[in-house]
């Protein structure tokens, strides 16, 4: 105890001298702390002037009128005074199925609004059909009827994680068939080939519609990719023969494949 508290006394006076040889040093050269001094004064002066200038007033916004209300005190005030990403937040708060909103200085005296919207990659089916993109939100808009060119998701929803639309939806049904549709747009056999449904009602035996009428039976998430190369030559074997067919199961090394009768 006694060696730790001498330690410490003896440190005293090297922090003293060393602190004190520091003061000499900044006294000897002024310059070195007048050049950053003389930058910010020449800061907070350019800010200022331009908090002032009646040039920078705010006379015009773009935005989408009739999504976001806008505001009134925005016309008039100092463009520079305006924090935009508060704004852009407080926007985004009125419409939340907005995948987000920009707020952007048209100087000198305007402000452009941008409201960027969700891509719907798919569609759930609640009390009616509403369009969901990659990230699992749930448009609050439904449809009586499915959407033409969106792929129909079945199997998505249960009752212990019930999809909710206006949000974002963490169901490990819906996040299947959302990763089944990308691997599927991704696959060189299926390009050019609508596919209207994915059904993952059974994780373990995937399957997809093409056109609505030739449904593709698969096994689980994890043997996907080797089967739709399995489906590829499948496909161009009944493009060869000609054949029309209703039924194409990859889940073997032999696809099964029924004709339409």
């Amino acid at each position: 105890m006694r060696r730790r508290r001498r330690r410490v006394i003896g440190l005293l006076p090297r922090l003293i001298k060393g602190l004190w040889l520091g003061a000499r040093w900044v006294v000897r050269h002024p310059q070195l702390l007048i050049v950053p001094a003389c930058l910010v004064a020449a800061g907070w002066a350019v800010r200022r002037s331009l908090n002032r200038l009646e040039a920078f007033r705010i006379a015009r916004v773009q935005a989408v009128a009739s999504l976001l209300t806008l505001p009134d005190t925005l016309i008039g005030t100092n463009t520079w005074q305006v924090d935009i990403r508060a704004l852009a937040e407080q926007l985004h708060r009125q419409q939340p199925w907005l995948k987000e909103v920009r707020v952007i200085r048209d100087l000198p005296d305007g402000l452009r609004v941008e409201a960027i919207e969700r891509l719907p990659v798919g569609q759930v089916h609640l009390t009616q059909w509403h369009s969901v993109d990659r990230e699992g939100f749930i448009l609050p808009q439904g449809l009586p009827r499915p959407a033409e060119g969106l792929v129909r998701l079945a199997g998505t929803d249960s009752p212990q994680d019930p999809l909710r639309a206006g949000q974002a939806n963490a169901n490990e049904r819906l996040q299947l068939a959302l990763r089944v549709v990308a691997l599927v747009r991704r696959s060189r056999a299926l390009a050019g080939r609508p596919i209207t449904v994915v059904d993952v009602s059974d994780p373990r035996q995937i399957s997809f519609m093409m056109n609505d009428t030739t449904e593709v039976r698969c096994g689980s998430e994890q043997e996907l990719v080797d089967q739709l190369s399995r489906l590829d030559t499948t496909l161009e074997r009944i493009r060869r023969q000609q054949l029309d067919v209703r039924y194409i199961d990859v889940r073997f090394q032999e696809p099964v494949i029924s004709p339409r009768t």
